[in-house]
């Protein structure tokens, strides 16, 4: 049964989302160096093992019986949710990271002012700036582009279920269509089995008239002819 695949996938995601919610929020912040770097990598991974299980989760509903896929629906934009929200505490996670390195790098301090390097400082630190502000852009679009993407998703949902719907509607009107002709050829029968029986009544008719007439000319002929 779909439901039943539906569940386990479920239940898969769930135990996915505690175990990522867990790192996130519990290790990540208290790691550094080449251990946070691993469990970065560990968390992305598992981020995307996540995506893959609400794809999944996706096919099963599209495939799901009708009474049930409303249901179902609603708690996979739930899980649609949390994935987006642990992307982003990544996300953000890792720019932090990021900001604070730079924040790092720009507070170095400065050469004086004669010294050969000031100019170089000062063109690396606008250099910098320019790419965190690069970035963070970056950061903004693609954050646009999941929300537009998820939003898309839900329409594309809505239209199949849509969809959906019109074909049982369409499937039913097919099966009344072939019961109605049904009948009518069983109407057809019975008609022509009617027709057949009066046409035999009226030729039996015709017979019987046809021996009256003639046991009647009989009768004449012999009683008044003959004699």
């Amino acid at each position: 049964m779909s439901s039943e695949n539906f569940e386990s996938l479920e239940d898969d995601f769930i135990s996915l989302r505690s175990r990522i919610a867990s790192k996130i929020d519990g290790q990540l912040p208290r790691s550094s160096g080449q251990a946070r770097k691993n469990l970065a990598r560990d968390i992305q991974r598992e981020l995307d093992d996540a995506q893959r299980l609400i794809e999944d989760l996706e096919i099963e509903v599209k495939i799901a019986p009708y009474p049930f896929r409303m249901q179902m629906n609603n708690r996979l934009k739930g899980y649609r949710q949390d994935l987006s929200l642990l992307k982003k505490k990544m996300a953000q996670s890792e720019n932090n990271v990021a900001a604070s390195s730079r924040n790092q790098l720009l507070g170095t301090p400065s050469q004086p002012s004669n010294s050969p390097f000031s100019s170089s400082v000062s063109g690396n630190r606008g250099r910098l700036l320019q790419i965190n502000e690069t970035i963070n852009r970056t950061t903004e679009s693609v954050n646009r582009t999941q929300q537009i993407a998820a939003e898309t998703d839900q329409v594309g949902i809505a239209v199949v279920d849509e969809l959906g719907t019109q074909r049982e509607s369409l499937i039913r009107t097919k099966e009344r269509l072939v019961d109605t002709d049904a009948n009518l050829t069983k109407s057809r029968k019975i008609l022509r089995s009617m027709y057949r029986r009066v046409m035999t009544n009226k030729l039996i008719l015709i017979v019987i008239i046809l021996l009256e007439i003639a046991i009647l000319v009989g009768v004449v002929w012999y009683r008044f002819i003959r004699k």
